[in-house]
């Protein structure tokens, strides 16, 4: 795969959980895939449980706005990192919300398919 390839991957994936189709998040993510939380706590492990969290938020928040820019992709043999930047604005129970960060997603090939092994997310703006 070239850099927009991996950018696209990443893109259809955002995709899926902003449109709440997060059964079809199982073409993206390894069935081991770890979810690192921004400072290293907790952990998630699992595609049931990484869905779940996606679940968690989607079924809470009413996201407003979510923008992703300044990609970078950095590929050495079978493993890729897609690395970028995201800003989203959401409320929950009415109270708005706003976070920015980096995203960074380490993706590995599995039966000749890319997959996300492993995933966190850098704040770069606190929360509101």
């Amino acid at each position: 795969m070239q850099d927009a390839e991996f950018i696209s991957f990443v893109e259809s994936l955002d995709r899926c959980w902003m449109e709440g189709r997060l059964q079809d998040l199982t073409a993206f993510l390894a069935g081991d895939v770890v979810f690192v939380a921004p400072g290293g706590k907790p952990r998630g492990q699992g595609i049931e449980q990484a869905i779940e969290s996606y679940r968690q938020f989607t079924s809470r928040a009413q996201i407003h706005s979510f923008h992703t820019n300044d990609y970078f992709v950095t590929r050495r043999g079978d493993a890729a990192i897609v690395e970028y930047a995201w800003q989203m604005t959401w409320a929950v129970d009415q109270v708005e919300h706003s976070d920015a960060g980096r995203e960074v997603l380490v993706l590995a090939r599995r039966d000749e398919e890319w997959r996300v092994v492993w995933r966190t997310q850098i704040p770069t703006a606190g929360p509101n």
